[in-house]
């Protein structure tokens, strides 16, 4: 797997937020796409366009992380 970081604000995350680029090299193919941003973050499997991206707020993202420690 390949993971990059595109369009990194400087030290607080804008409106656009960060975006992560995940693929896979062996395969040759995108897995997805993971934008965080200060409120929510968006989820696109492979090549999905963020339009249609599955969406969380941050609140849930971080009581789903406390779920599975």
């Amino acid at each position: 797997m390949r993971v990059t970081i595109e369009d990194v604000p400087q030290v607080k995350l804008g409106s656009k937020g960060v975006l992560i680029r995940i693929r896979d090299e062996r395969a040759g193919k995108n897995v997805g796409k993971l934008w965080i941003g200060q409120a929510n973050l968006r989820w696109a499997k492979g090549s999905v366009p963020e339009k249609n991206a599955k969406t969380i707020s941050m609140s849930e993202f971080v009581d789903y992380l406390n779920s599975i420690t």
